[in-house]
């Protein structure tokens, strides 16, 4: 299996806000690039830990390899000049899941996270031979996927206990609390526990699972994990807010006091509020990629919601729209009328001025 280094095990190891980014797309669904590196930059003045392309969020980038490709240099290229104390994570995913790692790796990612779409067909047994191809290549992030998004995996405990010799972590995204304490598990009584990174996508409960810690016993002996952070869509948008409520979680976690206008109770509330409307819960997730897109481009960091598939449900900009205003802690206006400016300066976009 191919090492993380030290430095980005510790960087990894910080947690934090794990941004899986949008795909920026002009009216005619091909890349806009001014914009792609204007949302990273966001992302990256934000506090991101890491900014990860071709996740759900970002459609899995059709599996095109052109395409994937150039996104991926692009982050790489934005992460290197504006980051600091950042991990350079890509997802890979599908049948083209090994040829995208091998484009990682050249492009200097420091690990994939594998998307289970990779898995479809495969029985466990060649899962665990497919994940060990690919840590052969780069280190890899395991990522479970709720079962409403298509090409999610059913991950037994025997699958995560195989797989937790491999990978350096996992993402879980069941939104599910029982296939959650699974993985947890897994984790917990696994002989590589202290080193394992546990980032958590359940929208419906973050806060939550962010607060957390999670205790199992193996003979009689207490083993807890703990999730360092989190990876899931709400992160794609008001990013600077999100990462202010989550170092609030984990300053209180580790001992500290409650620094967020919103108490913790009032906080899960308001995101999971957010996100209800944000990932078209009600609609079965169907455009909750769209809606992400939605909410960027109210804040202007994209020109329109253009997605490949996804086109809004009736009603869910409004929602969306009524939503964030009842949670100005949660919105990233402000903090964007004092960094727009050199945003857009920094990535070739112009202003549009008042004559316009």
């Amino acid at each position: 299996m191919i090492p993380l280094s030290k430095e980005k095990a510790s960087l990894l190891s910080m947690g934090g806000v794990f941004v899986p980014s949008p795909l920026a797309l002009t009216p005619e669904k091909t890349m806009d690039e001014s914009y792609q590196r204007l949302l990273t930059l966001y992302y990256i003045r934000s506090g991101a830990r890491s900014v990860v392309p071709a996740a759900h969020t970002g459609e899995f980038a059709l599996n095109d390899l052109g395409l994937y490709e150039r996104w991926l240099k692009i982050v790489m290229e934005m992460t290197r000049q504006y980051g600091r104390d950042m991990v350079n994570i890509a997802a890979v995913s599908g049948k083209e899941a090994v040829k995208q790692a091998g484009i990682a790796a050249a492009a200097g990612y420091d690990l994939v996270l594998l998307a289970p779409t990779a898995f479809s067909g495969r029985s466990p047994e060649k899962v665990v031979a497919l994940v060990r191809e690919i840590a052969s290549v780069i280190p890899v992030l395991a990522f479970e996927l709720q079962r409403a998004i298509p090409g999610s995996y059913p991950f037994t405990p025997a699958l995560w206990r195989e797989l937790f010799t491999i990978v350096y972590g996992a993402k879980g995204a069941s939104f599910d609390t029982y296939r959650s304490l699974v993985m947890l598990e897994a984790a917990a009584l696994a002989a590589n526990r202290e080193h394992l990174i546990l980032l958590t996508g359940n929208d419906d409960r973050i806060v939550s699972d962010l607060a957390g810690e999670y205790s199992f016993f193996k003979e009689g002996e207490k083993k807890s994990v703990r999730y360092a952070g989190g990876l899931l869509g709400h992160f794609a948008t008001d990013t600077h807010a999100v990462n202010r409520w989550v170092k609030a979680l984990m300053d209180n976690r580790a001992g500290d006091g409650w620094d967020f206008p919103l108490s913790r109770e009032e906080l899960a509330h308001a995101v999971n509020h957010c996100n209800m409307v944000l990932f078209d819960a009600l609609g079965n997730f169907e455009n909750s990629v769209w809606g992400v897109k939605y909410r960027l481009s109210r804040l202007g960091l994209l020109p329109a919601p253009v997605c490949f598939s996804e086109t809004g449900r009736p009603g869910q900009a409004e929602a969306i729209d009524a939503v964030y205003g009842s949670y100005p802690d949660l919105c990233d206006e402000a903090f964007l009328r004092e960094e727009m400016s050199y945003l857009k300066k920094e990535t070739g976009i112009k202003e549009k001025t008042g004559g316009a």
